[in-house]
């Protein structure tokens, strides 16, 4: 699965790349700039602590560059897109451990500052009034965590002597977690005027951390050194969004 992410975001950055080579040095103008922000679901995936959403969150700006002058139809309705946000993720999770009978539960909340470039290509809707229009953008987006933190309870219900049942932690999230991620954005939306409403799908390809196979056995883990342990990726970036823009032409 990785892999075909990895070998298909490849693809769509070296398409963007030529589209945004093409913005610069042929007929592209910059047609719009704007505010988008909006809330939804994130999540760990491929994470076996994970166990429930947090609210993730999308608040920026952006610009859009278009090819209105172009004899093409299709190059006519695209726009490339490009900005920054800042975007909250993160998952909540619960892990038993059993080295000392006991559970643990808590969420990471993470800060990012998101790069996207985005291919918009719009559509005029086939109704009576005009100016209604269907939006399908695609594109990747690079993200740096700026902060963020790690709510972490631990409980021993056998053992209520333990220092450690019931108390919370506020840790500095990085040091569980990646700083950096690169993720696909695919949305569909619609828009009105200077007004759009979008839906997006944000999943992550770099994993949000490493750690030791929880999937090998205590004998297979004897029989390799410690610099040889197998170390697998541990959840990625995964957020379902509605959000809202306004863009403000440029006349």
């Amino acid at each position: 699965m990785h892999e075909f992410i990895a070998y298909l975001m490849k693809k769509i950055l070296v398409t963007l790349a030529f589209l945004v080579a093409i913005s610069f040095t042929s007929q592209a103008q910059l047609l719009n700039f704007g505010f988008r922000g909006g809330v939804g679901m994130g999540v760990h995936v491929d994470d076996l602590a994970t166990n429930r959403p947090i609210l993730a969150a999308n608040v920026g700006g952006f610009v859009s560059f278009g090819f209105t002058n172009s004899q093409s139809f299709f190059a006519q309705n695209l726009m490339v897109q490009t900005g920054l946000n800042l975007i909250r993720r993160g998952s909540k999770f619960e892990e038993v451990l059993e080295s000392v009978m006991s559970i643990r539960e808590g969420s990471h909340s993470v800060y990012y500052l998101q790069l996207p470039v985005l291919a918009t290509f719009r559509y005029e809707l086939p109704i009576r009034e005009p100016g209604h229009f269907g939006l399908l953008s695609i594109g990747p987006a690079v993200s740096y965590g700026l902060f963020g933190w790690t709510n972490d309870r631990k409980i021993s219900q056998g053992y209520p002597q333990n220092d450690w049942n019931y108390r919370i932690e506020n840790d500095p999230v990085f040091n569980h977690l990646n700083r950096l991620d690169v993720s696909f954005i695919l949305g569909v939306g619609y828009e009105w005027q200077d007004l759009s409403v979008m839906l997006q799908v944000d999943y992550g390809f770099l994993a949000v951390k490493d750690e030791v196979d929880v999937l090998k056995t205590d004998s297979e883990s004897q029989s390799y050194h410690t610099s040889d342990v197998l170390m697998v990726p541990q959840g990625n970036n995964f957020a379902l969004l509605l959000t809202v823009g306004y863009q403000f032409p440029i006349r």
